[in-house]
This record gives C-alpha cells, structure tokens and sequence, in this order.
C-alpha cells in the first residue's frame, strides 16, 4: 500500500505520559482523511514507548492510516529482525506500514542501551549493511539470505513470510554518503526540515537523484516526505521560528505547495510543536491537508478486477 503521492500525514510523539492523546491522534487522522502518521524510535527515552509496540497498537485501532516509524534505529534494531517485524505487521494491518530508518542518534544513549557506539563513518558503513540485508530479506524470490558484511553477518537465513507488497522503506539521511545509499537503495526520502532546511535542500535533492541514475534507477521512483515542524496559528503575520514554521492555515498550504513546486516534496508530514497537539491536528486535517492533498487516481478497469 505505501504512502500514495501527495499525501499528508501527522506526527504523533510516543511519550508515555500521552498514550490517550497518541491513540486519538491516530483515531482522527483515520477518520478525517489523514493518509499516515509517524512515530519516532528512541528506545533509549526513558519516557517513551516503543515504537513498534506503539504503532501495533495503532493499527489494531484504525482502519485506514498508513503507520511509519519516524525513523527506526538501525543501530539498535538488527536489520533482519526489522524487517521481519515490519512484514509481520504489514501482513496483520493489510499493509498499512512503511518503514522509515536511520543510521542512529546518540551514540552515547546507544551504547548504554546495549548498542554499539558507531563514529558517523561507522554509522553510516554499518546502514548501507542494514539496507543490502532488508532488500534481500524482503525478495520473495530469495529462498535463503547469505550476508557477510562488516557490520552485519546473515548465515542462511530463510526470509519470509512475505506481505502482499513488501514493505517500502523510506531513509532519513542527511550526509553525502547517506544521500547517495538513499538514491541507491532506498524507497523515498524522509528529511525533517530542522535538519534540512528550504535552502539545502535542492543540493541533497540533487545528490540522491545522482545516485539513483548512477544505480540505473529512475530517481523519480524514490519518494520525497517532508516532516514539516511547526504551530497553525488562528490569525497573525507568519513568522519563521528557527526552521519551524508559525501562522494561519493559509500561510500553511501555500508554504507546503510551494515546497512541493518548487523543492520537489510530493508528501508532508505535520509536526505539531508549541502548542496543543490534538488543536493542532484538527487545524492541520481541516484547514491544510484538504488543500495540499493530490487526488487519488481512480483505479483502471483491469486493476479494479
């Protein structure tokens, strides 16, 4: 199923302290036409959940909405066990996942939770791996998966079972380097634009779509999502707070056109900050998404049989 183009999705943040605001979060954007929500993956926030376990509960709660983690942590999460749990839940949810990851953050909190603590360059050698292992582990036509990497060692493992699509994965990457593996192997882009800003991002875009030619892939097959951080305000000028973005619906929707127009973003994801989260969603679904959401193309007579 994946994230069609042109859609619009919200952030929901798995603190503990706001399960009840998490589970009608997702009730709302599966009922007002949402098509996806994130969660971030940060095992070791002592006030957040899981994020797997969160976004199962999700799913057995709604519907319709796509559920993507925001990214998921390569470095914690053994890339065929994440697969494998991104599949399981793609087969129970009628393939309403899509797995976004990264090569890990703070590689402090990592260690301490049991993870290695990975140099950048380490990171990124060690995500590369994780990538080649998803890929292989998501070929319904690999009987067996043989790996033997740097980082990461599969001796003969049996993929499977597989969902009816496999699960597309979405790269948050920022480096050259991860860029390129984005290009390279990755189903689509999910920057966030504190870490990629308006001006950077025709460069990045450039160094992903370089790549996708160089692997003889068409870069338009790698989709762009934007996580947008910022408040819908009632009234008042827009503003710019930092990176985030501040001021009424309209300001929204022309800000996310011209993001799509001009900086080549077919999708956006809301985070809502500084500010009241469900306000915020019910400004988001009913004054913004409904402009910048693309129609959905019927299906074709041969696809609807």
């Amino acid at each position: 199923m994946g994230i069609p183009t042109g859609s619009v999705g919200l952030n929901i943040d798995p603190a503990a302290t706001g399960l009840e605001t998490a589970r009608r979060l997702a009730h709302r954007a599966d009922e007002s036409g949402l098509d996806f929500v994130g969660v971030q993956d940060h095992l070791y926030h002592p006030e957040f959940l899981d994020a797997w376990t969160l976004i199962t509960s999700l799913a057995a709660t709604t519907r319709r909405v796509t559920l993507m983690t925001n990214v998921a942590n390569t470095v914690l999460r053994p890339p065929a066990q994440l697969i494998k749990a991104a599949s399981t839940l793609s087969t129970l949810s009628g393939g309403r996942v899509v797995l976004g990851v990264g090569a890990g953050a703070a590689p402090p909190a990592t260690a301490a939770y049991g993870g290695p603590q990975y140099s950048p360059a380490q990171a990124t050698g060690a995500f590369e791996e994780a990538m080649q292992v998803m890929k292989a582990m998501s070929d319904p036509a690999r009987r067996s998966v043989r790996f033997d990497g740097k980082y990461h060692h599969i001796s003969g493992a049996h993929p499977g079972p597989f969902p009816a699509q496999p699960v597309p994965i979405m790269v948050g990457s920022y480096g050259p380097r991860m860029l390129r593996i984005t290009g390279r192997l990755g189903d689509g882009w999910l920057p966030t634009n504190g870490y990629a800003p308006p001006e950077r991002v025709p460069e990045l875009q450039r160094v992903i779509d370089e790549a996708a030619t160089a692997a003889g892939r068409d870069p338009r097959s790698v989709q762009r999502i934007y996580n947008v951080m910022g408040t819908i305000t009632g009234d008042g000028s827009p503003v710019f707070e930092g990176q985030n973005l501040v001021g009424p619906p309209g300001f929204w929707v022309d800000t996310l056109l011209r993001y799509r127009e001009e900086l080549g973003f077919d999708s956006f994801l809301f985070w809502p900050v500084n500010a009241d989260s469900e306000a915020q969603a019910a400004l988001f679904a009913e004054k913004v998404a409904p402009r910048v959401r693309l129609p959905r193309q019927p299906l074709d007579q041969g696809a609807q049989r």
